[in-house]
């Protein structure tokens, strides 16, 4: 077929005097496009008609072959199959024609993997199963073959039945049969798909693999090392594709990818991972705000249509932005609790301690709100904040508390001016029962506390399913 076309786009150049290029790219796009929209023939090149989920009112009296697993059997009556894609009733014959088909159907263990043929009827009235896509039909046998007979096994593949992780990972086999490791397996295949499709045929990116064996690349993680079969020479996996891209780019490959793997030997670090999966993206001739409009617009197509979809532009903020509101570089921004200056509002206070600070040349008050701290925070909890800026950054921190006579809880109550009082309400939008940690000194060493205080109010306020001690720890290993 593509030598037809090429001759035909030569002829089409001689006689029109053009560059082929154009339509050549045009009409292959279009031919990958056509071929991608076209419904997936889930039962071709297979010994199954169709599969378990998606048979219908609309195939009654229809001639089916259906393979599957056993999912359970009741009464040697009927029986339930299943698929990746679902699960289908199945009738058992109980005449004495069909005995060989009813001994192997009952007699297969469950988790078995059977081969039924017969014809889709429908449920008798009242027998109908809303809660199965399925549940208007069922299958009448014809004909059954055990294609592989079911031992022991030591979990049953049902999603309510709970299982250790050890097991699971012990037996990953039958783990992957469940329904959540089947749609995890199936969202990442086709978001990659839509990945691939977005940049290869909308933006003319270039798939490209590159090497898993290289040299050793100073900088970053250490790397894992594969010896060779010369003595003292090895390679190296590496860490990224970093490199091989830099290359691409000189080459003059201006747009590439890959769904590339990386190796990082990160040692005992318990949020990292030794090997994972990345979408490798390189391009020359480009800045800052196309790449974030490539990215943003590979997200948009590629995400699930089954979630929520994703609005663009994402919400950005510079450096410095930042640095200010969280304190941090890397802020969450689900939990709020931005970093507040409030300088000017006590410019005239009596607090010792917030007039010093003040004094100096880059000194600043900051403070936060933690909405409903009170229901979380007991006095020792306090205590232990006060302790943590003193250790980690000789900060002194003083914490404010609404009662609901709108009066001030605090060691420092007396000095709040009802003026002040008035203005932090409004700056911070403190309600009833909500925590504000205040604390002053040389504004980086100011916002460095409070930017850990985020992460320690998110900690030590939500209502996790832990006791403080847990807490402590997880809070430990945030701030270590």
């Amino acid at each position: 077929m593509f030598c037809w076309l090429s001759r035909l786009f030569r002829d089409l150049s001689r006689s029109t005097g053009r560059t082929t290029q154009p339509i050549w790219g045009s009409l292959s796009r279009s031919l990958i496009l056509s071929s991608q929209r076209s419904i997936p023939e889930l039962s071709s090149f297979v010994a199954r008609t169709n599969t378990c989920g998606e048979l219908r009112s609309s195939h009654l009296g229809q001639e089916v072959t259906l393979c599957g697993w056993i999912q359970y059997r009741r009464q040697n009556i009927f029986l339930v199959l299943r698929d990746f894609h679902g699960l289908v009733q199945v009738v058992i014959p109980q005449d004495e024609s069909a005995a060989s088909v009813k001994k192997i159907l009952c007699e297969a263990p469950v988790e078995s993997v059977v081969q039924v043929s017969g014809t889709v009827i429908s449920r008798p009235p009242g027998q109908e199963n809303p809660k199965m896509p399925t549940g208007e039909i069922e299958i009448k046998v014809k004909t059954a073959k055990l294609l592989n007979s079911c031992k022991k096994l030591p979990f049953e593949i049902k999603d309510f039945v709970k299982k250790t992780e050890t097991l699971r990972l012990q037996y990953r086999y039958l783990d992957l049969r469940g329904a959540q490791m089947q749609y995890n397996l199936r969202l990442r295949s086709q978001m990659v798909m839509k990945m691939r499709e977005y940049l290869c045929n909308l933006h003319g990116f270039v798939d490209i693999e590159t090497p898993t064996l290289f040299k050793r690349t100073p900088g970053g993680a250490k790397e894992f090392v594969v010896p060779s079969r010369e003595p003292g020479k090895f390679y190296s996996l590496p860490q990224s594709p970093q490199q091989f891209k830099q290359l691409l780019m000189v080459g003059g490959l201006d747009r590439y990818f890959q769904v590339a793997r990386c190796y990082r030997d990160e040692g005992s670090r318990p949020d990292r991972q030794p090997e994972f999966t990345q979408i490798d993206i390189e391009m020359s001739f480009v800045d800052q705000t196309g790449i974030q409009s490539l990215i943003e617009g590979l997200l948009q197509y590629s995400w699930p249509s089954d979630k929520d979809p994703v609005m663009v532009p994402f919400p950005s903020m510079t450096f410095a932005e930042a640095l200010a509101n969280y304190g941090t570089d890397k802020p969450d921004t689900r939990f709020g609790m931005k970093i507040v200056d409030i300088s000017d509002m006590f410019r005239n206070t009596e607090i010792g301690y917030l007039q010093d600070a003040l004094s100096k040349p880059q000194g600043t008050i900051k403070a936060i709100c933690i909405p409903e701290g009170a229901k979380y925070l007991k006095r020792n909890d306090i205590e232990s904040i006060r302790k943590f800026a003193v250790d980690h950054f000789n900060q002194e921190v003083l914490p404010v508390f609404l009662r609901a006579n709108r009066s001030w809880n605090s060691p420092v109550a007396k000095f709040i001016m009802e003026e002040q009082g008035l203005g932090l309400i409004r700056l911070l939008e403190i309600q009833e029962e909500d925590v504000v940690l205040v604390t002053a000194g040389e504004n980086k060493k100011a916002q460095m506390f409070q930017g850990s205080a985020t992460k320690l109010n998110i900690i030590y306020c939500l209502p996790f399913p832990c006791n403080l001690g847990v807490k402590k720890a997880i809070l430990q290993i945030l701030l270590s």
